[in-house]
């Protein structure tokens, strides 16, 4: 003899498959639909374009990741940015070449100062100064 009191309650409910099933298609569907919904904000997963006047600065947070459009700067921190184009390591000072990739390691302050109006595509957080 089996005995199941408690089966179909709130502590033990029973479902069957087609409503579980339905269930998933659901909560698949609102993933589906929100994931391509974008909005003004900054996005992680994409790049923002930023632009920034001449005498202003773009600093970035860890783990940033900023290409120079357009326009003329300068690295602007004491220690050094990744160049993931060329591999190198920029020092304080030094030009950074347009379309080349940097990643900002920490957010420490590290970033650029325009010499020029400049337009920059900014993917993680920064803040212009």
């Amino acid at each position: 003899t089996v005995y199941a009191a408690d089966a179909g309650s709130s502590s033990d409910p029973l479902v069957s498959k087609s409503y579980v099933d339905d269930q998933i298609q659901s909560v698949l569907a609102k993933i589906n639909s929100s994931s391509g919904s974008s909005s003004g904000s900054s996005d992680a997963a994409a790049f923002t374009p930023v632009e920034v006047k001449t005498g202003g600065t773009i600093i970035g947070g860890e783990g940033a990741e900023i290409i120079l459009r357009s326009g003329k700067v300068v690295l602007n921190g004491n220690d050094t940015i990744t160049d993931a184009t060329t591999g190198q390591a920029l020092t304080e000072g030094k030009a950074l070449a347009t379309n080349h990739l940097t990643i900002i390691p920490r957010g420490d302050g590290r970033g650029y100062k325009v010499t020029h109006n400049a337009w920059f595509l900014v993917k993680g957080s920064y803040t212009v100064k």
